[in-house]
């Protein structure tokens, strides 16, 4: 899995790549029940090609620009890869649990404070009053139990498909794992839904965001994160791009596609949607310097070939000032007013 805000050695990334590609080989020799999606964004059917990675065939939405794999695993096979699989296994142990203390300063941590800040600045929750907390997220573990620690008033069920045999010593986390992300329909009356690595996995994010109008309480929040496909390393790099790794990464939504599918909405006030990404420069430097036989814009290899690091700073400002990083965080209110 690819975590933004934490570097993999190139070791780790090679490694990581050919378990992923080997074990998408011997799990999916036959495609026979994969699902065929329109844009899982703007829900539209035009589209044409980009690429091909690991077998998956992405294309890009004519309307709005998602990238994203049209045939693919249905979601019963998807639980099955990020519950069992041995890529998954190995993800686990190689960056999970020996970088478990810089996810939690660079990542877990910054997240927590991200949306107790959130609670403060959009609602008029108090942080003495109960908070029915829910995380349709995968992997979530470390986030549930840091949010359960800084307060003692939130109700947190743990629900992402990976969360089955998660378990917790506090006693404010209920573990009530989704066979599936397409059916939320046992969960009601949420103050927050946390859905980090979520809209990059589903079949539809339309349909996700439209299920949890039933799901958040009218004033309640959504908190997401997911890679985008306008983004300066997706964009500059397409299909050499190392975050692209199927079945991992799946939707790439575009930032006018996900801007459009909330205000568009009649349930929705999109509160936040900026693109923090840290790494879009370095990712595509190192690219560059590793492949010798990549092509880019004659553009992008003289703006990369002399800049400093202060330039590299200074460009990754700009790149996150105009949404072109290539992951974006998200806050969604549910609109006050009865929706009829």
């Amino acid at each position: 899995m690819k975590f933004q805000n934490l570097k993999l050695s190139q070791r780790t990334k090679l490694k990581s790549g050919k378990i992923v590609s080997e074990e998408i080989a011997k799990t999916w020799n036959s495609k026979k029940d994969w699902v065929e999606i329109s844009c899982p964004v703007c829900n539209k059917g035009e589209f044409i090609s980009a690429f091909e990675k690991n077998s998956f065939q992405y294309v890009e939405c004519n309307h709005c620009k998602t990238l994203y794999a049209k045939n693919r695993p249905n979601q019963i096979e998807l639980k099955n890869w990020f519950t069992k699989s041995e890529s998954v296994k190995y993800w686990e142990g190689e960056l999970l649990a020996k970088s478990a203390g810089s996810r939690d300063a660079k990542i877990v941590e910054p997240r927590s404070q991200w949306i107790f800040d959130s609670l403060a600045e959009y609602t008029t929750t108090s942080m003495e009053q109960k908070v029915n907390y829910l995380d349709i997220s995968f992997f979530g573990k470390m986030l549930n139990q840091k949010v359960a620690d800084k307060s003692n008033n939130f109700n947190i069920i743990s629900a992402g498909i990976t969360s089955e045999e998660e378990t917790y010593t506090s006693k404010s986390i209920n573990v009530n794992s989704l066979e599936n992300l397409n059916d939320l329909s046992k969960f009601k009356n949420m103050d927050v839904v946390v859905a980090f690595d979520v809209f990059d996995r589903v079949e539809s994010v339309h349909h996700l965001v439209k299920s949890l109008e039933k799901v958040i309480k009218p004033g309640g929040l959504l908190f997401a994160t997911c890679p985008v496909s306008t983004g300066f390393e997706i964009q500059t790099l397409w299909d050499k791009s190392p975050s692209i790794l199927p079945p991992d990464k799946l939707n790439f939504p575009s930032v006018n596609g996900l801007i459009n599918l909330f205000n568009n909405s009649n349930a929705w006030s999109l509160l936040e949607l900026s693109t923090p990404g840290m790494f879009d420069v370095e990712l595509v430097k190192t690219e560059l310097s590793s492949k010798t036989d990549l092509k880019l814009p004659r553009a992008i290899n003289a703006l990369l070939a002399g800049i400093n690091k202060q330039g590299e700073g200074l460009f990754t400002e700009f790149l996150q000032s105009q949404r072109l990083s290539s992951f974006a965080r998200i806050v969604l209110k549910h609109k006050n007013e009865k929706i009829f």
